[in-house]
């Protein structure tokens, strides 16, 4: 039986400044959560790690991460656990890589264009993995594969995209799911996008396991690795452990019902979590005789979450805006005054919509809603 734990997209190094003054909190938290894994790995006595592209946001990284991150392989060396890392896409291997200039322990071995696989004679396994020298658009990462005749198992990295008909067509690397299938190996471990999924083709056991801590405002799914038990040909068990600390989540509040910041407190406190990262989108028409502003929900109760940004997207009601509202000498007045102009004056249907939308949108902004165009 062998044992191997993937995870991918780890990006130490991140800066997060959507997170304000939080982000230097969870760029810590990215290199304990590193550490977590490592510990898992020794704890769950697993032969490999695969690190699946992306273990740094950037080539250029500071020492204390270098420092850290040699310290946990050496850890690793000393309970005789071999690492295998793919550069990604922010850890691109280009002529400034710094997998290039970093001396790796003997455990750990960086796949580059000169070195695409690795041969573990006692688990009777070859591990491979395709590394451009630069970006290229829609390559395969396992175009070029062609298996060992050295070895029972067969595992691949890539750091890519599935190529999704209609949704994923281009990026920099691209992988067919025939190709997936075609491959001849019985694990494909994943990297690049955040979130853990399955892409199992034929008898090729291929997942995402997405970033172990969310790094973008976009990751519900992140959190996670992958234990691989493979007990023979065919015989593969793939298990998701979550490892992460933080989580996001996305809330929308329609506001055509709120009448004040005590209607929104607790629908938002409902979420309320010391390690959530929540996204609230207020969205609909409101009412004239009220205003929610969203530094005020974010003074008042982001001390409920890890971070609470709170994105306008609401806007008055039309017939709110009207001029015996606002006084026409105002810039508010003028802007309401030219736009119930063109509303009049539309040709059809279709302009009068457009209008009317540039009038709520228009009339929002002056109204210092600044974030309700998408």
């Amino acid at each position: 039986m062998v044992k191997i734990l993937h995870t991918a997209d780890i990006h130490l190094g991140c800066e997060f400044p959507f997170l304000r003054q939080k982000g230097g909190e969870h760029r810590n938290q990215l290199l304990r959560t590193f550490e977590k894994i490592v510990d898992l790995a020794i704890s769950e006595d697993v032969s490999l790690l695969l690190i699946a592209g992306d273990l740094f946001n950037t080539n250029r990284v500071h020492g204390i991460i270098i420092r850290k991150v040699l310290a946990a392989f050496k850890k690793l060396e000393g309970k005789g656990i071999r690492v295998c890392i793919i550069p990604g896409t922010h850890d691109i291997y280009n002529e400034d890589s710094i997998y290039r200039f970093v001396h790796f322990p003997a455990n750990v071995t960086v796949f580059t264009p000169a070195h695409d696989r690795e041969l573990y004679e006692d688990l009777d396994l070859t591990v491979y993995g395709e590394v451009f020298d630069g970006r290229y658009v829609d390559e395969s990462p396992i175009q070029r594969l062609s298996l060992s005749e050295d070895s029972k198992y067969h595992v691949g990295m890539a750091h890519c995209s599935i190529k999704i008909e209609g949704w994923v067509e281009k990026d920099a690397l691209l992988l067919g799911r025939n190709e997936i299938a075609n491959s001849g190996l019985d694990y494909l471990a994943l990297g690049h996008w955040h979130s853990f999924q399955d892409f199992s083709q034929g008898n090729t056991k291929t997942f995402y396991c997405g970033a172990p801590e969310p790094v973008s405002m976009d990751q519900e799914g992140a959190g996670n690795v992958v234990m691989v038990t493979m007990r023979g040909k065919g015989d593969i068990a793939v298990e998701p452990i979550r490892v992460g600390t933080r989580q996001f989540a996305k809330l929308t509040i329609d506001v055509g019902s709120v009448k004040s910041m005590a209607d929104i407190v607790p629908l938002v406190e409902a979420k309320a979590d010391p390690n959530l990262i929540l996204e609230l989108t207020l969205r609909g028409l409101c009412g004239m005789d009220y205003e929610l502003n969203s530094q005020d929900i974010e003074d008042e109760l982001g001390d409920r979450f890890f971070c609470l940004r709170v994105v306008d997207k609401s806007h008055p009601r039309l017939e709110e805006v009207a001029l015996e509202n606002i006084p026409e000498e105002t810039v508010k007045g003028k802007f309401i005054k030219i736009m119930q102009e063109r509303i009049e004056s539309a040709g059809n249907e279709e302009d009068r919509e457009l209008y009317e939308e540039a009038l709520k949108l228009g009339f929002a902004c002056l109204q210092g809603r600044t974030q309700v165009i998408e």
